[in-house]
């Protein structure tokens, strides 16, 4: 899990820092991004801050769910993208589901209580998800702008 999540991170630094820099986006790609990152957050935050329950599992079934269905919705906008970064987006696509299950098998085994290092790892993962959304947000709002307006 350490593997993927580690591979998830270099993935979308190469997509955010290298191919999407590389191109222009529409307001609404912008804000899409930006959904995308919260609605896979807050399952993630749901397994690692929320006690376990199993009356709890419906919840982050359907937040990851909703998750899930966010991201296939991006295909609207991404219809002349080069090669490699189609690449790149099919291997976060991939991962994105298989983190969802880990990040809810480590919830429902409680690694809170069992394997402390493992949940600081989550807690560094969720957090790359906070600044990567804070990211987008300060880039393509107002510096973006500012560098197509000079």
């Amino acid at each position: 899990m350490i593997l993927l999540m580690t591979l998830h991170v270099i993935l979308h630094n190469l997509d955010e820092h290298y191919f999407n820099k590389n191109r222009n986006h529409s307001k609404a790609e912008v804000y899409s991004n930006i959904s995308d990152g919260v609605l896979f957050l807050i399952p993630l935050l749901f397994a690692t801050f929320v006690t376990y329950e199993k009356s709890f599992e419906v919840y982050y079934k359907v937040l990851a769910g909703i998750s899930m269905v966010s991201i296939v919705k991006n295909e609207i906008f991404y219809k002349d993208l080069d090669v490699k970064e189609r690449v790149v987006h099919a291997c976060m696509y991939v991962l994105h589901p298989i983190l969802l299950f880990n990040f809810y098998e480590s919830w429902q085994n409680n690694y809170f209580s069992e394997n402390t290092n493992f949940w600081m790892f989550q807690l560094l993962y969720v957090g790359f998800g906070f600044k990567s959304i804070s990211y987008q947000l300060i880039y393509w709002n107002y510096i973006h702008e500012n560098k197509a307006e000079s």
